[in-house]
């Protein structure tokens, strides 16, 4: 057979653009999913705000290759530190370290610059860099993941009552509440599992009255409301920020929610109560009384979102995500304490319920378990037997 020179030119440009597009399909790792996507803004994010210029291209490389992650998204993010920006992130992690070391900000003197010495000033960048660079990495990715969720939601033709419900429910926070916490209910709705396994949990089990202890900004009480799958909740928060934007968002709901401390007794009696993503923030003996108390003012379910700890990397990510918002206090816990499940479903099991543990976390990277507990003795028995 004959090859012309047209032929060979145009076999050669074609095997070299399918060479180029296998590369970029390489470079891309995949399809681009909420978790790939929140993982490679945050190696970009961790790697970007680093003071090592001129390397960035190769770190992001180095670790997305490996992991399958977007590259070009993430050295997008390492752009982070453009000429512009550069300037502010340095000072960040300057002062962030010299708080770390010292107890104090850096000195604004010329006179006082030069007496602490370079020496000095390399460790405190070094120590600023190790904790401001975890912090940003954690919450760009956790917001890429939420947009993407939310974009992708949108964009789907058809369009279930529940996320119809979760609309209305945000939409709630939209006319009622402040700003920030219609930003935070929006793209919590739209990204953690949490509240379409409340909602599925209730098409399937009637929840009745719920007592929400630790209800934060109260979407999932809302949610059940806005679905009819409660006919009433009563929450309770001890942040009173929160509890405000629950209430306002609840306008005309059979629903109520007030300031409270969940390690008091409840003094109050439902059939179905809430616990969700709070007793990590508790001592041992802390849970342990939240839960029996708990346990006690359900009438038939007890249904708590947890840490699990024995989840190799999951368990992982999810303490350094705990551990950076409330460092920042952005979460009011006094401490990240994560016990084993095991432990948090024997006192459900000595008030009388049988517990079921699932897997609570969707297409998120964390490590978050449901545990749904039905009532298996009458209260009153449970209770005599505890005493």
């Amino acid at each position: 057979m004959t090859v012309t020179l047209l032929d060979f030119k145009q076999w050669t440009r074609g095997s070299f653009r399918d060479r180029l597009h296998a590369v970029w399909l390489r470079l891309r790792g995949g399809e681009l999913t909420a978790v790939r996507a929140a993982a490679s803004v945050a190696v970009g994010l961790a790697i970007g705000v680093t003071p090592l210029w001129g390397l960035h291209f190769f770190l992001v490389l180095a670790v997305c290759l490996p992991l399958r992650l977007d590259f070009p998204l993430s050295y997008l993010a390492a752009n982070i530190s453009i000429p512009v920006i550069a300037p502010f992130l340095t000072m960040a992690e300057l002062e962030i370290g010299s708080f770390v070391l010292t107890g104090s900000g850096l000195p604004m003197s010329l006179a006082m610059v030069k007496a602490r010495g370079a020496g000095l000033f390399m460790k405190e960048m070094a120590v600023g860099t190790l904790v401001f660079s975890p912090a940003i990495s954690t919450l760009g990715g956790a917001l890429t993941f939420a947009i993407v969720r939310l974009v992708r939601g949108r964009r789907g033709a058809a369009r279930s009552e529940l996320d119809l419900a979760l609309d209305r429910v945000a939409e709630r926070y939209a006319s009622r509440a402040k700003k920030p916490a219609y930003y935070y209910v929006r793209s919590k709705l739209a990204a953690d599992p949490i509240a379409r396994r409340v909602a599925e949990l209730g098409a399937t089990l009637p929840l009745g009255e719920v007592i929400d202890a630790g209800c934060g900004r109260g979407q999932l009480g809302v949610l059940l409301l806005e679905q009819s799958l409660a006919t009433r909740v009563t929450g309770f928060d001890w942040d009173d920020e929160k509890v405000a934007a629950a209430t306002s968002a609840a306008a005309g709901l059979p629903a109520s929610f007030r300031t409270g401390d969940l390690r008091e007794p409840l003094g109050l009696e439902a059939d179905t109560a809430l616990l969700v993503d709070v007793l990590h923030y508790l001592t041992d003996g802390e849970q342990d009384a939240v839960l029996r108390n708990v346990a006690r003012a359900a009438r038939r379910t007890v249904v708590v979102r947890e840490l699990d700890p024995d989840r190799g990397w999951r368990s992982r990510v999810t303490r350094l995500q705990e551990a950076v918002t409330t460092g920042f206090g952005y979460n009011r816990g006094a401490r990240v304490n994560v016990r084993p499940i095991a432990a948090l479903t024997a006192v459900l099991e000595a008030e009388g319920f049988a517990v079921e543990v699932t897997p609570c976390w969707g297409g998120t990277p964390f490590a978050n378990v449901l545990l749904v507990a039905r009532r298996s003795v009458p209260a009153s028995s449970a209770a005599a037997d505890a005493v």
